[in-house]
């Protein structure tokens, strides 16, 4: 997820963007969606921004880039084209980063409809694109496409801890503070979110398996409403055979009534 200055800086770009239609069949499926607009349309070299949505990580997950070469071939006095399209065979951010040429044709295409399917040179990753400027193909020169994305680096822990009070299994004022910053660092990031319930040893076994139970998904839970995809968020329930302190029976230590997040890239 970008900080709060880069949306700031990127707000204008995604006003433009709003209009370009998002693909109907990626609502409902993993994958990206993204959305390009030209800003030099014209003979000799274009070159634009854009942004890539990654829904199927979660809420309000975006990306911009910059892209050179789209929209070559489009006559001369049109200033602007926009597209939107799915994105497949992406694992990473950097992934979409690279030269594009079609996967159909020659390399100087104007596709009829406004249609155009292209794949990365240096991996497998394609785009399919359709135009939303009415009447108007796509088009890139001879040397393809070229897109640029910037991810930033995340500079946050991988594992979290979340404590709880005795026979409890709400997220505490404390622990919400830790997991906000687990989503702000990691909830736009191709990464797994594995949640591992623990209990202390008092009380009966099966007792402490449905507490950890319940505390793994409260976390889980909380880390939804807070946008992560739920597909995302893996939970596995240990109880008291694996405590964090190993202690003899009926002992109170609220070490060991927790949940640790460990996010797995």
């Amino acid at each position: 997820m970008l900080p709060i200055k880069s949306l700031t800086r990127h707000a204008a770009l995604a006003a433009v963007l709003a209009a370009a239609a998002v693909p109907a069949h990626a609502q409902n499926q993993p994958w990206v969606q993204l959305e390009t607009t030209s800003v030099s349309v014209g003979i000799g070299g274009q070159g634009g921004q854009g942004l890539l949505h990654l829904p199927n990580l979660g809420t309000n997950c975006a990306y911009p880039f910059s892209v050179r070469g789209f929209g070559a071939g489009i006559h001369v006095g049109i200033s602007k084209i926009a597209a939107s399209g799915v994105v497949n065979n992406m694992t990473r951010i950097s992934d979409l980063s690279g030269d594009y040429s079609a996967t159909q044709g020659e390399a100087t295409v104007l596709v009829g409809g406004g249609m155009m399917s292209m794949k990365n040179r240096r991996n497998n990753v394609a785009l399919d694109l359709k135009s939303e400027t009415q009447g108007i193909g796509l088009g890139f020169g001879g040397q393809g496409m070229a897109i640029q994305v910037s991810e930033p680096p995340v500079n946050a822990p991988k594992a979290y801890i979340v404590e709880f009070g005795f026979n409890k299994t709400w997220v505490s004022k404390e622990s919400r503070v830790a997991l906000d910053n687990l989503v702000k660092a990691w909830k736009c990031r191709y990464a797994n979110i594995w949640m591992f319930g623990h209990a202390d040893s008092v009380g009966k076994e099966d007792a402490n398996l449905q507490l950890a139970e319940q505390r793994a998904a409260a976390v889980r839970d909380y880390l939804a409403g807070a946008g992560v995809a739920p597909s995302r968020l893996m939970l596995q329930v240990k109880g008291e055979a694996t405590q964090r302190v190993p202690t003899t029976d009926n002992v109170r230590l609220r070490t060991n009534r927790a949940v640790i997040v460990v996010v797995q890239e």
